[in-house]
């Protein structure tokens, strides 16, 4: 009888261990849950956006969780019609966007832009109004960079349309009137590659095809964009 009592005992005993060790990691997980997470970043815009965004996530890195998008985001329209796929469904804390080249394409035949400046106008406006309305994230919207004219229309001579520093500029004013409007900050990336002082200037840093970044712009703009959004986290971040 002494032997069976024994036995049931050790059986518990062992039970007891069993489950204690089972639920010891649920118990470490519910403290976890106290830790503040990082917040999620989502940095949208074209293949200027694309050459930058590793420099952005390797500053951001343990401030935030930087999303970028794999896909060009390409023109004002393209970036609506994606919003849901890029944006949305990240649920972001601060969304970081341009977009702005591709729409000022300017086509020969017709003289037309492929986003006239008051249908560029209209998608910021609704881009800005369905990221805070579906989301609540921080929107901050960043200038179109510099094109050179020359070397941009001689790689593109066999192209249907052209790209100009001066519609470049057009849409930028429109752009940052917008942002003001509905009082979004706007990283000025166009004047970011004019830096006084500096030895590089933007023909330097600009690439041979008029239109995308040097490596060491890449770099620059890059750790421009993290200073910017690491300025604009929300106020309970580190």
């Amino acid at each position: 009888m002494l032997q069976r009592a024994t036995t049931v005992s050790l059986v518990l005993f062992f039970a007891f261990l069993v489950a204690a060790t089972a639920l010891a990691p649920r118990l470490q997980g519910a403290d976890n849950t106290a830790t503040p997470q990082l917040p999620r970043v989502v940095i949208v815009g074209d293949s200027i956006r694309l050459s930058y965004a590793s420099t952005v996530m390797e500053q951001l890195a343990g401030k935030a969780i930087v999303v970028s998008p794999e896909a060009n985001g390409g023109d004002s329209s393209n970036v609506l019609q994606h919003l849901d796929r890029w944006v949305i469904r990240e649920k972001p804390a601060v969304v970081h966007f341009n977009c702005g080249i591709h729409d000022t394409k300017k086509f020969k035949a017709t003289g037309r832009f492929q986003v006239p400046p008051e249908q560029y106008e209209a998608n910021l406006r609704k881009i800005v109004e369905r990221i805070r309305k579906e989301t609540g994230a921080i929107v901050l919207f960043a200038t179109t960079t510099p094109i050179l004219d020359d070397p941009a229309a001689q790689t593109r001579r066999d192209r249907e349309y052209e790209l100009l520093d001066t519609n470049i500029r057009q849409y930028n004013a429109i752009a940052k009137k917008v942002m003001q409007q509905l009082e979004v900050p706007v990283n000025d990336l166009y004047s970011a590659l004019s830096v006084p002082g500096s030895p590089l200037t933007v023909k330097d840093l600009i690439g041979g095809d008029g239109v995308h970044l040097q490596p060491e712009a890449r770099v620059l703009l890059g750790k421009a964009v993290a200073a910017f959004v690491s300025r604009n986290l929300p106020s309970n971040q580190p």
